[in-house]
């Protein structure tokens, strides 16, 4: 049987790195939300389908940019 190591590590960011992560993270969620709900609702978009809302959204949401 193998053994599984695993390790830890505390990532401590500075404060424009955290806000900039933070922001990221919150680019990823909302896109991710947008998904799940596009597969919920029935549309079951394709990756070019995807590819396209993804551009779409960010023509009217600077911050996605």
């Amino acid at each position: 049987m193998e053994e599984v190591v695993r390790y830890t590590y505390r990532l401590r960011p500075g404060a424009t790195a955290e806000r900039a992560l933070l922001s990221e993270w919150h680019r990823c969620r909302f896109l991710w939300n947008e998904a799940v709900h596009q597969q919920r609702t029935g549309h079951k978009p394709t990756r070019a389908k995807l590819g396209k809302l993804l551009t779409a959204a960010r023509a009217v949401n600077t911050w996605l940019r």
